[in-house]
């Protein structure tokens, strides 16, 4: 994948958008003191070349009773890293998935509305994963602040 450069009107787009991604390209411009087909284009370029995308994000703080769970899960062996990461990654209910180093072979993210929720997806799900050795869970329970800027794009 090749990087392409980014200048300070690609920053302060990007900006723009981590606000509010359904502004149109003439408010943007507006504000910025170009015309909407500059924004336009270089939202395009942006787009095109997987530098951002835009898409709607769950306000936990909104939802009945949530809990973030932090999996920290150790494989059996170093082999078994991957292949753990991807099986994870495949789950429709582990929103974040990444491996480690220190603590433990694999951070996974998933958001619960309970401890038995969680209980039951621990041992029905993740305990039954191929070379998953030991799982460790924190919960996250009052929302602070999250900069959905900073959110890791996946291809």
């Amino acid at each position: 994948m090749t990087r392409i450069p980014l200048d300070e009107l690609d920053h302060k787009i990007i900006d723009r958008l981590s606000h509010d991604a359904r502004v149109s390209n003439r408010e943007i411009g507006r504000e910025f003191g170009l015309t909407e087909g500059t924004i336009r284009s270089r939202l395009k370029r942006l787009l095109d070349n997987k530098v951002i995308r835009v898409a709607a994000v769950t306000n936990a703080n909104r939802l009945k009773n949530p809990f973030l769970a932090y999996l920290w899960i150790e494989a059996n062996t170093a082999g078994d890293i991957h292949a753990l990461a991807e099986h994870l990654a495949s789950l429709p209910e582990i929103g974040f998935v990444s491996t480690m180093l220190g603590r433990a072979d694999v951070l996974a993210m998933t958001l619960v509305e309970d401890g038995n929720q969680l209980t039951e997806f621990l041992h029905q799900t993740i305990d039954k994963i191929p070379g998953v050795r030991r799982v460790r869970y924190s919960l996250g329970q009052n929302f602070i602040k999250h900069d959905f800027r900073y959110c890791v794009l996946v291809d």
